[in-house]
């Protein structure tokens, strides 16, 4: 894994990068020379001011926004604001998806400009849908003091926490939005961007990767297994995800804490052999006090095991062990990152070469829905960084794709009432700038 790839220095010759400097300036130049250059292509039509309030909430971004996700060590100057590899891999799955879908468009005889301008309608509608997913479900580790923090930590997006499940649904809704201005089929032209949708997941994929979410469960013995540094970034001190989450649960120190059915802390397992069983540790064992401290919740144990300490101590038992110091690296755990980006790249393929074969507007979208669904929830179940909700042992992504694929399949036999199309007709898709009567 690699968080962050370099930064991009807090000021250039004493003149801030962002805030009221180098940046807005630059973009402003670029908004500027960009709506000339649409408005003699296009003329000053509608679409081309629909990119004003874009162009605006990147001006903002720059001015108001970014600041505040810049790295400030305490007690140091500002380190810049992080360039993280999470967010290089969407950008560049968005990228990919772009050309992959215009590609099709031009072999179909679409109007590209569709795409383009679409794109811009789901991504802003996506990344906030996947965000706002991810925050909600995690809304613990985003509360601050003020509500300023609260907003900073909630905007930093680039560092991970986007829920592909949040994005689907901005981005349909950004789809049904741009289809019904255009008065053209939601479904005609999401056949179309179905392939780019699912080649944007896999190299977003590789994003979770460099950043170390999405992670795996233990996976001893299995030739594909990896393992996470202990820190995600030394300046910072902060620990990798998946070696947190084995050091706050006492994996890294041969033994596994959960809650039982009455909700009291509890030992689910003790490694075979380990110290922790050496030291008289057992399944089943209750965990009232641990390294001195009172246990009073699942959550302030893990408080505690946070600190890092290699020496554990359970109630007054004379339970205490030690590993001598925290590992290097977190124990190999499977790298669900890759398997999820390789389904995505196969069910990129699957849609690509399906499209031919489509019987009503709407399959192959339809398609991509159903299989993503099917595969995400068979991938949640190696995946231990989401709890069970709702009292079952369900994780919210897998409920979620339960309802998607209900949903999906109820459309799919709604619309087998429909007349079937001639797959080798031209588009009705209109033009950039115009509308269908």
């Amino acid at each position: 894994m690699r968080q962050t790839l370099f930064y991009i220095p807090h000021e250039v010759a004493g003149i801030p990068v962002f805030g009221l400097g180098w940046a807005l300036g630059a973009w402003l130049v670029f908004s500027v020379i960009a709506l000339i250059a649409l408005s003699r292509r296009h003329g000053w039509t509608s679409e081309v001011q629909g990119y004003l309030p874009l162009m605006a909430v990147f001006g903002i971004a720059l001015y108001a926004l970014l600041p505040m996700l810049e790295t400030r060590p305490p007690g140091i100057e500002p380190l810049g604001l992080p360039i993280r590899g999470y967010g290089m891999f969407v950008v560049a799955g968005i990228v990919a998806g772009m050309s992959l879908s215009i590609y099709r468009a031009k072999q179909i005889g679409m109007d590209p400009e569709l795409i383009n301008s679409l794109a811009f309608w789901m991504f802003m509608l996506a990344i906030p849908g996947a965000r706002l997913f991810y925050v909600i479900q995690k809304w613990d580790e985003f509360r601050r003091d003020t509500l300023l923090e609260t907003l900073g930590a909630t905007l930093k997006f680039t560092e991970g926490g986007l829920v592909v499940y949040g994005s689907v649904i901005g981005g349909i809704l950004g789809l049904y939005l741009f289809s019904r201005r255009h008065q053209m089929s939601m479904f005609e032209i999401g056949d179309v961007i179905a392939p780019g949708m699912a080649i944007g997941l896999a190299f977003g994929r590789i994003g979770c990767l460099m950043n170390g979410c999405c992670y795996g469960g233990i996976c001893e013995g299995w030739p594909l297994a990896i393992t996470f540094p202990q820190h995600a970034s030394v300046e910072l001190g902060h620990y990798s995800p998946p070696y947190a989450h084995q050091l706050t649960i006492g994996e890294l120190h041969g033994f596994r804490m959960g809650v039982d059915k009455e909700g009291r802390v509890t030992v689910l397992s003790v490694e075979p052999g380990g110290k922790a069983e050496t030291a008289g540790l057992q399944t089943g064992m209750q965990i009232t006090r641990l390294n001195g401290k009172e246990v009073t919740s699942l959550e302030s144990a893990q408080r505690i095991l946070l600190a890092g300490s290699p020496t554990i101590s359970i109630n007054a038992d004379n339970i205490s062990w030690t590993i001598g110091a925290l590992p290097a690296r977190s124990h190999p755990i499977h790298p669900t990152q890759i398997y999820s980006s390789i389904n995505a790249t196969l069910l990129c393929l699957v849609l690509w070469f399906a499209y031919p074969f489509r019987r009503r507007h709407g399959d192959v979208l339809l398609l991509l829905l159903v299989l993503y669904s099917i595969a995400r929830f068979l991938l949640e179940a190696i995946r231990t960084d989401e709890a069970g909700q709702l009292g079952t042992a369900l994780t919210i992504s897998q409920l979620v794709s339960l309802g998607v694929l209900a949903v999906c399949i109820g459309v799919w036999f709604t619309r087998l009432r429909q007349p079937r199309i001639d797959v080798t007709a031209a588009p009705a898709a209109p033009a950039l700038g115009t509308t269908q009567k």
